[in-house]
């Protein structure tokens, strides 16, 4: 979702997630389950040696209709790469909605979603963002330590109308689906390593929600879950268990990122005594790992990665981010390299 560092949309996404209202009063939907970069089989039909996932915006059910709701957002007009992603996910949903979020629309591109959405069981509804909400995420995005931008978010809900939608060009008519609310999240299979992720990702969003990687839901089928860190070349790597039996939190530095690596390491030793002994600096992997045996019970294992991800999160994200020492970031003193 990022681009360059920039996470703008992500900062206006992850802020509709958390007000839901908004969107649930302006287009008159009950949403529920909403997840962020949700995977998406856009895989062509007797195409199956070459599988093509797209990560949505947004993703949800629409509980008065029972029917799964996705949203793009864009945060200029309409554009030809989302007028194609539209296109695909038009082709292969059965039934649905979907709400495309744009400063504006061109008119072809309402034309041509239109037509493709003719004779299917799909609402579309164009709805416009408020070009008052761009001066405010510009300045979370550029000027707010990106690890407080989560804690400032309420400055967006100054904004009277973030967004309108345009019922003249909107196809909005009555469906009924069979989609169904997911069971309850505490009874969970934590011996499947899918739902075991899952639990983890959602430990993780729930006490480090600052963190706008660990709002997002891909890349669950792995032993490990992957996080961009905001620099090229620069992963957040967390595993409950891995082929050697062993539970770990990684910080792998990868292209361009190896001079990061090395200026973090010159602290090691101060980083060790903040996030822990077992805290190694791997040259030969340009990685810093924090490794561990899993305990019997999955939970205790999963709330002792969380723990250690977030040292890992306030220890090292000015040197990744900003190559040096920045004020404003959470528990500054206390996980400081100085």
């Amino acid at each position: 979702m990022s681009k360059n560092g920039s996470i703008k949309e992500d900062i206006f996404t992850v802020f509709l997630k958390l007000n839901l209202n908004i969107m649930e009063k302006e287009l008159s939907l009950h949403l529920s389950e909403v997840v962020l970069e949700q995977s998406f089989d856009v895989t062509e039909e007797n195409d199956s040696q070459n599988k093509r996932v797209l990560m949505l915006d947004m993703y949800g059910m629409e509980q008065n209709s029972n029917v799964e709701v996705i949203v793009e957002n864009v945060l200029t007009k309409s554009n030809n790469d989302h007028q194609r992603r539209l296109l695909k996910i038009i082709e292969r949903l059965e039934k649905g909605i979907i709400i495309y979020q744009a400063l504006g629309f061109r008119p072809r591109d309402v034309k041509q979603l239109k037509n493709a959405v003719k004779g299917k069981d799909i609402n579309l509804y164009f709805v416009q963002i408020n070009e008052d909400m761009i001066p405010l995420i510009n300045k979370l995005n550029s000027e707010t330590h990106k690890l407080r931008i989560y804690k400032n978010l309420n400055t967006l809900n100054t904004i009277a109308n973030p967004i309108k939608l345009l019922k003249d060009i909107s196809v909005i008519k009555p469906i009924q689906g069979n989609m169904k609310l997911r069971r309850d999240r505490t009874d969970r299979n934590l011996s499947n390593p899918l739902e075991a992720n899952n639990y983890l990702l959602d430990q993780l969003e729930a006490h480090i929600p600052y963190f706008f990687p660990f709002q997002r839901r891909k890349n669950l089928e792995n032993r490990y879950l992957s996080f961009g860190f905001g620099k090229s070349g620069v992963s957040l790597l967390i595993s409950i268990e891995d082929m050697r039996h062993r539970a770990y939190v990684k910080l792998t530095f990868r292209e361009f990122s190896p001079s990061i690596y090395y200026r973090i390491k010159e602290r090691e030793d101060k980083a060790r005594q903040i996030i822990g002994e077992e805290l190694k600096f791997l040259d030969e992997k340009h990685t810093i790992a924090y490794r561990f045996k899993p305990c019997e019970d999955v939970r205790e294992t999963v709330d002792r990665l969380v723990n250690v991800a977030e040292k890992f999160i306030l220890t090292f994200s000015n040197q990744v981010l900003y190559g040096e020492d920045r004020l404003g970031m959470p528990e500054e003193l206390e996980y400081s390299l100085n």
